[in-house]
């Protein structure tokens, strides 16, 4: 990369954001893509350069020797580079190469995976939120020193300057042009890393800083390095699951942004985080053409494919007399080098594990990884093969409409246990204790039988810290009610509901068609109902507890503490003490429809319990992960006394209660019991 332009882009960087990004306007979520208006662009002349860009994004460490085959994905990647010719290609990254990593990348702390993209000659990677996981100094010291590729992020700067605290581009050359990948990571990064991160780094606008930075890679300024083609490479994406229409996909307010407001210098759009599967042809803003839309999935699942045909007629440009003709003073296809004629995209497949041999004896870059993938598996087979407890029952996380896992919108008997974890490991007795573990920190399952070292430590990789806080009772409610998910700007997220494992000593009711910020309805604790300024304690992981996933209350709390333990270290001593665990399919959980606050002695009320409302429509009785049985009943009391039964359909019911005249008057607590899952929901009344 030309240092010179480097320093030019930041010196540029406030004036740039500004013109740029307020040129397109079209970044409101919910709109169509906007029409194509006419344009200037000239035809190809007759020499044109075809050039690949082969491209993948949240690979995660996923080493492994089947399901995923990280040979196979590898061998397809280096097969197809070497089918469109190596001076006509390149790979790039859009991020997340490493963290929630498999056990035999994420105990060697990532360093096969970084070896293994070595091995491959990738040309960049963006920054991705996981390249985040251990911390700054992580990135830019061990991750950044073992990576021979720069890692790219347009939109981080060094505190309290414009100027890039990482490389923000990559120039590579191929057959004479100069491609530039600029890269940037989402806007989201402070709800998705530990704020550690935010003492050395500003998070500018994602989009913004792109503009910026290609406007000045094709200025016409010579001394800039000058780049013929520009390629954008975001870490962030579609977050609608498995869209269908690039329409669909644009209710997405930052992909809405990316794809309407990144310069139409831009030839071509990588993306990632979002870990979905699609390839578009998006409108440039302002034109009549499109431009390639990719992201690949995640974990190896596709290798993205974007195809360019490329002018490569010499241009004529001041003081440069190449190509045609010596003396020539204009040329007026001077602007026509690195103009795209022709692009399509494509999600490759991998090819089967059947063709590995073959790729391997037909690639050394696929021999390499294979070499690589094979010593980390047999390492981490050494370490991770020792049984450290059993389960009776599976548990997993919360459960997707098709069945597979990884809903972080649904309570999940996962999350649950490990919340559980740190009740018992951090709450040292104290029965108020709350124990927290927000979705996305558990990232495996585990099945009925024999829990190995590898398996528990799939399911927390991130090395998070211990970390205790307290609150008040009004911020636990603050806390729940921040599920339905906000960034500090007011902005909703790619997720947009995050829901929280609790352990087993709280239960809550919510109304989803309540307006947000008022929907949880009632919170207990031990089966009493939460003081509003009482101080309890929270504790978690450390990117929990200081605000990580957007529930900014918990670092609005007092007396915080870390512990220094490690979390993957306190859960392996857990099971192991253990040595039996059992899920628990009770949710902590529940859906209530016009939840009662008072009760009239003597007087019927009907209210829906698990009944579907609003965005999330999987607020049922029953529990969303695997192993999960159907309810059939459930029954309300005041203390001893019976008061309303109802069956329970497809995890919903509707409820009657009628409190006797005999029961006494005042505060009181609405007991709800599901069966067969045993879950309880504590409802606080007043009986009048």
């Amino acid at each position: 990369m030309n240092t010179t332009g480097l320093a030019r882009a930041a010196a540029t960087g406030i004036a740039a954001l500004t013109l740029v990004a307020g040129s397109a306007g079209f970044a409101d979520a919910g709109k169509k893509a906007p029409k194509p208006k006419p344009s200037e662009a000239v035809a190809c002349q007759q020499e044109t350069n075809q050039l690949s860009i082969f491209a993948f994004n949240d690979f995660h460490g996923r080493l492994a020797a089947s399901s995923p085959d990280t040979v196979a994905f590898f061998g397809t990647l280096e097969d197809a580079r070497q089918t469109a010719g190596e001076d006509h290609s390149m790979v790039v990254s859009s991020g997340d190469n490493v963290g929630a990593s498999l056990f035999p990348s994420a105990v060697q702390e990532d360093n096969p995976t970084v070896d293994v993209l070595n091995a491959m000659d990738i040309q960049s990677s963006t920054v991705g939120n996981h390249e985040l996981d251990r911390g700054w100094r992580d990135l830019t010291g061990r991750l950044t020193e073992r990576s021979e590729f720069p890692y790219l992020a347009a939109n981080l700067y060094t505190k309290g300057t414009t100027t890039p605290a990482l490389k923000p581009y990559e120039i590579v050359e191929r057959d004479g042009l100069k491609i530039a990948v600029v890269g940037a990571i989402t806007a989201d990064l402070k709800s998705l890393v530990g704020t550690e991160v935010f003492n050395n780094v500003d998070l500018g606008d994602p989009v913004a800083a792109v503009n910026a930075q290609t406007e000045a890679l094709t200025d016409g300024n010579q001394a800039n390095g000058e780049a013929d083609v520009v390629v954008a490479s975001y870490h962030e994406g579609a977050a609608v699951s498995t869209p269908k229409t690039l329409d669909e996909a644009l209710t997405s307010k930052p992909f809405a942004s990316i794809v309407n407001e990144t310069s139409p210098k831009v030839a071509a759009i990588l993306t990632g985080h979002t870990h979905q599967n699609y390839t578009w042809q998006a409108p440039v803003p302002g034109t009549d053409r499109t431009r390639p839309v990719v992201e690949s999935g995640s974990y190896g699942a596709f290798v993205g494919k974007v195809s360019l045909t490329l002018d490569n007629t010499q241009p004529m440009r001041p003081g440069n007399n190449k190509g045609r003709g010596k003396g020539a003073v204009k040329d007026p296809g001077a602007e026509l080098r690195g103009t795209v004629c022709a692009a399509s995209a494509e999600n490759l497949a991998v090819k089967p594990s059947a063709e590995v041999p073959a790729l391997v004896a037909k690639y050394p870059r696929v021999a390499e990884v294979q070499k690589i993938t094979t010593d980390a598996l047999s390492q981490a087979k050494i370490i991770g093969s020792r049984v450290i407890a059993k389960s009776t029952a599976p548990a997993s996380r919360g459960l997707k409409a098709d069945g597979t896992p990884d809903n972080r919108a649904v309570e999940s008997t996962m999350s649950n246990m490990v919340a559980q974890m740190f009740f018992d490991t951090l709450g040292k007795g104290d029965a108020d204790f709350i124990g927290v573990q927000n979705p996305g920190g558990t990232r495996a399952d585990l099945a009925a039988g024999d829990i190995t070292y590898a398996q528990a430590a799939a399911i927390l990789p991130f090395a998070n810290t211990l970390m205790t806080t307290q609150i008040t009772g009004a911020q636990v409610k603050t806390m729940l009610e921040q599920q339905w998910q906000t960034n500090a700007d007011g902005s909703i997220p790619s997720r947009a509901y995050l829901q929280l494992g609790l352990s087993k000593n709280v239960t809550y009711t919510y109304d989803e068609s309540r307006p947000m910020g008022d929907r949880i309805t009632s919170i207990a604790v031990n089966g009493k109902a939460i003081d509003p300024a009482k101080l309890y304690t929270v504790g978690s992981g450390n990117f929990l507890i200081t605000g990580g996933d957007n529930f900014r209350v918990l670092a609005e709390g007092q007396n915080s503490r870390d512990t220094g333990a490690s979390d993957l270290a306190a859960w392996v001593e857990w099971l192991t003490a253990n040595k039996t665990v059992s899920p628990s399919f009770a949710r902590g959980a529940v859906s209530v429809k016009e939840t009662p606050k008072t009760l009239t002695a003597g007087q019927a009320t009907t209210f829906t319990v698990g009944a579907p409302q609003g965005a999330l429509q999987t607020d049922t009785l029953d529990m969303k992960s695997a192993g999960a049985v159907a309810n059939t009943s459930l029954v309300a009391s005041i203390g001893d006394v019976q008061v309303g039964t109802a069956t329970v359909s497809d995890g919903k019911a509707t409820l009657t209660v009628t409190v006797p005249e005999s029961v006494a008057k005042g505060a009181a607590v609405l007991t709800l019991k599901a069966a067969p899952s045993g879950t309880v929901v504590s409802i606080p009344v007043t009986i009048a």
